[in-house]
């Protein structure tokens, strides 16, 4: 399998720190992914989704043989229960995903961190929808969801107080562009301007305005016998230790 990841993340001005954090890491079974929006409220919550990310990157790294999911909701368990004492107000959204190499793409995610794809014609095709107040009883396509307020209020989320149990989507991982985002790509980015982010070209903030991010992962040889990964350069946000 040949992948290739670029990690784009521009920090927003509602809060001092840059809170999306992404990382990466391989093993045996494949390569998985996670990208961690840290709330704008909640002192420490940056901090936080540092920390979810860097133990669920070096849990991975370590693990022997298949990803098994009840091992990882296990883990997730045990960083939630590891990190709440230490941040007892933070909280995050998060979308972990892992593709293996028979070709089996797993997503885990909670909050409103969202899995796309780009499609034929260059048109952006959502893989997943956020847990939100806004989409809670019906579906509601995203360039609406964005205008509502409501979207901020999520049901689901890796909030200290309480565990609440992820998302989990196993569909089939084909060659093609994949991305991982936070909320203030899909929801204050336009679809003209996501394409333009995913493909490398910046775009102008204007206002106040979230933190965003973006994890592209292109997907280009199911079949290589090998593991390739190509990340973009460095990022002080962006974790891949012991690769």
């Amino acid at each position: 399998m040949r992948i290739e990841a670029k990690w784009y993340s521009r920090k927003g001005t509602k809060t001092a720190d840059n809170r999306d954090h992404a990382g990466l890491g391989i093993n045996a079974s494949g390569v998985i992914c996670i990208v961690v929006d840290g709330s704008t409220a909640g002192a420490g919550s940056g901090e936080y989704a540092q920390a979810i990310v860097r133990e669920v990157i070096d849990w991975f790294n370590g693990l022997q043989g298949a990803l098994d999911l009840n091992a990882l909701s296990k883990q997730l368990r045990g960083i939630h229960l590891d990190l709440r004492a230490r941040f007892p107000r933070g909280s995050a959204s998060f979308a972990i995903v892992h593709a293996d190499r028979r070709t089996r793409m797993t997503v885990i995610h909670a909050g409103d961190c969202l899995l796309g794809q780009i499609d034929r014609g260059d048109r952006i095709h959502w893989r997943t929808q956020p847990h939100t107040l806004a989409n809670a009883l019906t579906v509601v396509a995203l360039e609406e969801l964005s205008k509502i307020p409501a979207r901020h209020l999520l049901t689901k989320s890796f909030r200290s107080r309480e565990y609440m149990t992820p998302e989990i989507l196993e569909t089939d991982s084909l060659p093609g562009v994949y991305f991982i985002c936070t909320d203030g790509f899909w929801a204050e980015l336009s679809a003209h301007e996501q394409l333009a982010v995913i493909e490398g070209r910046e775009v102008e903030a204007n206002g106040e305005h979230d933190d965003c991010s973006v994890l592209k992962l292109a997907i280009t040889d199911i079949a290589d016998p090998q593991l390739v990964i190509d990340v973009g350069g460095p990022s002080a946000n962006f974790y891949r230790a012991h690769i």
